[in-house]
């Protein structure tokens, strides 16, 4: 069970915020039992939303071999809150997890009270750990440790706690906490784990995972059993240089200034810039360039098309990423020519890497803003000092357009870890050609503001 209430006035809201209707309780098959949502308590001072959970034990061994143990059979999985809730969560809530609400959109980006408890979760760490988890996401932290039987108190206390949580968020945010969260402690995911998993560690955990104390750890037990996955969420996270091309493509199509939003359609961002390097890649005429940062691959499809361009490379931290960019690419049908042409390989920024070195161009795009400044030493030591292309076209978001944007002081994308005005753009770009001996030269993409420049700001370094 799980129960989620709110103070907000009318606490009615919460209805509308999990697009569960509080007069009636509404229930979901899933796979392994059902879930249902009912509301025990919805007055307009508090409201309360309880989560149940039946899960079949015995169905759950018979529908693989038709065979089990004793101990399959017996198991605190009906009792716990686990993977199994986590399903559950994403099943019932599916919308108001993404952000969602019709009714009330304006209820979406408001932090409201909320008291989060969960009766019964399985820790077999330290108490603390509990704490360790949730306190850094803006809870206050209740934890009560259940006996093993109150009618024989002799045999002691459990590894299961009584779990309140106490916070003032976004429902939505604190629905991804719990989704990603709680089977943390337990650790006993339930599914086949598959590449898919990272993908959702990333989206379920955007915004605050990357920064959070106890990442490793999160990281670890969601994945664990899967080494390979578990190190590429580690890389994203660490480098944070995963291809979140999908997510800024959208928030591109998105920045039209005010006044061009009546007229005909324009085109995005996205799209000028993509076309923009495009062009001074003609410009140069190179035989050979690296695209770090692929992601899916969108930029190198326009690549392609460059005549003389006889060798493409593609890297990303994301596994992910490259598999979407092969299929999108269809290098399993490409002729033997074009795969010797274009090949797409997993790599960091952060270590030096023999693959980059002798292209006569590397294209860096919209990844830098996405690295803590602390590690942007090491990508300049991995691409002037150690790969050493002769030309680096390089493009990050001019902060000073976000006015147009009215984002105030907001970062155009929430992974954003920094965005560089004018100035300090044109300051970093002098020390590394003085540095590295290139010869720069700075531009700007998009529609050019008198005030503020243009959104997209981008160099052209030249050795």
């Amino acid at each position: 069970m799980l129960l989620i209430s709110t103070t907000h006035r009318p606490a009615t809201d919460l209805g509308y915020l999990l697009h569960k209707n509080p007069v009636r309780a509404q229930e979901v098959e899933l796979t392994f039992g059902a879930a249902w949502v009912v509301y025990p308590e919805a007055t307009e001072e508090r409201c309360t939303a309880a989560v149940m959970l039946q899960i079949d034990p015995v169905g759950l061994v018979r529908r693989k071999d038709g065979a089990g143990s004793l101990a399959q059979y017996v198991n605190d999985r009906p009792y716990v809150a686990s993977s199994f809730l986590s399903v559950a969560l994403s099943e019932l809530f599916g919308t108001a997890i993404a952000g969602r609400c019709k009714e009330r959109p304006e209820l979406v980006t408001t932090p409201i009270p909320l008291e989060i408890r969960v009766p019964v979760l399985s820790c077999r760490a330290a108490e603390e750990r509990i704490a360790r988890l949730f306190a850094p996401l803006g809870y206050e932290v209740s934890t009560s440790r259940l006996q093993l039987d109150e009618h024989f108190p002799e045999w002691g206390e459990s590894h299961y706690y009584d779990v309140t949580l106490r916070g003032t968020v976004l429902l939505r945010d604190a629905l991804r906490h719990l989704y990603l969260l709680l089977p943390v402690l337990d650790a006993k995911k339930h599914y086949f784990m598959d590449k898919t998993e990272v993908d959702k560690l990333m989206s379920k955990g955007e915004g605050w995972l990357a920064n959070h104390p106890e990442k490793d750890w999160i990281v670890r037990s969601s994945l664990g059993r899967k080494p390979s996955l578990m190190r590429e969420a580690l890389e994203q996270l660490a480098n944070i240089e995963e291809s979140l091309e999908a997510e800024e493509n959208t928030v591109d199509e998105a920045f039209i200034a005010p006044e061009e939003s009546a007229t005909e359609p324009k085109e995005s961002l996205h799209t000028k810039r993509h076309n923009r390097i495009v062009e001074r890649v003609r410009e140069i005429k190179p035989q050979s360039l690296v695209d770090l940062g692929c992601g899916d691959g969108k930029l190198l499809r326009q690549l392609i098309k460059v005549q003389g361009l006889n060798r493409i490379l593609g890297m990303d931290v994301s596994y992910f990423e490259i598999e979407t960019a092969e299929r999108a690419l269809h290098l399993d049908e490409a002729s033997p020519h074009i795969r010797e042409r274009i090949q797409l390989i997993h790599g960091s920024l952060m270590y030096r890497d023999e693959r980059l070195e002798g292209f006569d161009v590397a294209t860096v795009i919209e990844v830098i803003e996405h690295l803590d400044q602390a590690r942007l030493a090491a990508f300049e030591r991995v691409v002037f000092e150690c790969a050493q292309p002769k030309h680096v076209l390089l493009t990050t978001p001019n902060r000073e357009y976000n006015a147009v944007y009215e984002l105030d002081d907001k970062f155009r994308h929430t992974d954003h870890r920094f965005e560089w005005d004018r100035e300090q753009f044109a300051t970093w770009v002098e020390r590394i050609s003085e540095i590295y001996g290139y010869r720069a030269q700075i531009e700007g993409i998009g529609e050019e503001h008198e005030a503020f420049g243009c959104p997209s700001q981008m160099v052209v370094f030249t050795r």
